[in-house]
């Protein structure tokens, strides 16, 4: 079967055909999403990616979407699954339940990313505890349920940590509340549609204008843009949570943490890719004496992965045609120039791509 084919550390990708068998259901791929995770790894710029063990290769991807090829104990043949992409040590309580994206071991294995293989391959084969079924009703845009399903788990996250407070509204909704979002890539936008999902005021920002899509998409969701290129200029106390999604430099950390309102919430997803963060003692005072908090945020799992698919079937009929916002570009497996490119580079005012395999 043909693949893609990487060897972190080492930068470049390869297409290869390949004799792969693994336990599991067998399923045929109909399409994988690409996203800066694959773009660091083939640069060779991942630390954490690694090779399955015994094997000089790691197929790449750790988003897809395929249909069963066979009838399994769950699944029949011809249903759309996604995979769930990262699996447990094996070892620590959370893992044993199900709940690697709290692992404690820290040897949890991730498609496509660390210690097992990914998805970018004709076919995959895999245990039916780790596929979720998706509805054909949004197969033209279920690609997006897998970094979704991460800000289902942020969400879910963040709102059990502010359960140390009445945080939800006088109507018991989150109406009143006010979110900044940093960065406008697919994690930042999909978070802001997730947030105005839950009832919030969102705002999100880059250091530039909105380009064409992202307008659109801002508009009819009604989210607040705002250019950052000349600074956060709003005033102390403006927001109940900040989401930092750019993934660029430290230092907007420190711009923005004084825009937090009294008992407000940090969430940073992702890498932070460079610059270092300088927290003085009156920032750390007002820090304490707000009673602010600050969460890392990473991977969702099953439960998320379903939240995702509900939630994109809510999208599909509130915001109709946004999948042709959200799904930027589109590259058939047989053009590999053009996918060797896309897993080098994100395009100009790329928002998803995917690669179609048929």
């Amino acid at each position: 079967m043909q693949a893609i084919t990487v060897k972190p550390p080492e930068a470049g990708i390869t297409f290869q055909n390949l004799n792969y068998k693994s336990n599991g259901i067998k399923i045929k791929i109909l399409e994988n999403g690409i996203c800066g995770t694959d773009r660091e790894i083939v640069k060779g710029q991942l630390n954490s990616a690694a090779l399955p063990p015994q094997s000089d290769y790691l197929i790449l991807g750790h988003e897809a979407i395929g249909t069963v090829v066979e009838d399994g104990n769950i699944f029949k043949k011809g249903d759309i699954v996604m995979p769930v992409n990262r699996r447990g040590c094996g070892k620590c309580l959370n893992c044993l339940v199900g709940r690697p994206d709290f692992c404690e071991t820290g040897n949890f294995v991730e498609a496509g990313i660390k210690g097992m293989n990914g998805f970018m391959s004709e076919y995959i084969y895999d245990d039916e505890k780790y596929l979720v079924r998706v509805p054909a009703d949004i197969k033209n845009m279920a690609i997006l349920a897998q970094p979704l399903a991460d800000l289902e788990k942020s969400m879910d996250e963040i709102i059990n940590i502010q359960k140390r407070m009445i945080w939800k509204c006088n109507d018991n909704t989150f109406h009143c509340r006010n979110a900044l979002v940093i960065g406008t890539g697919t994690i930042g936008i999909l978070f802001s549609l997730l947030l105005k999902t839950y009832g919030f005021s969102v705002t999100i920002a880059n250091r530039r204008y909105a380009h064409e899509k992202e307008s659109k998409i801002f508009n009819i969701a009604d989210i607040k843009y705002y250019n950052s290129a000349n600074g956060y200029n709003f005033e102390n106390n403006s927001f109940d949570l900040i989401i930092e999604a750019s993934g660029s430099s430290a230092d907007v950390i420190s711009e923005t943490m004084g825009l937090l309102k009294n008992n407000g919430i940090f969430g940073l997803f992702g890498f932070i890719r460079s610059g270092e963060l300088s927290i003085n003692s009156h920032m750390l005072q007002d820090f304490v004496y707000k009673s602010i908090a600050m969460v890392g945020l990473i991977n969702g799992q099953k439960p998320h992965f379903e939240m995702a698919t509900d939630h994109l079937m809510q999208w599909k009929s509130m915001y109709p045609g946004i999948e042709k916002l959200l799904i930027t570009d589109e590259i058939q497996i047989s053009d590999r120039e053009k996918i060797t490119t896309a897993l080098t580079e994100k395009s100009k005012d790329e928002i998803k791509t995917r690669i179609l395999w048929d």
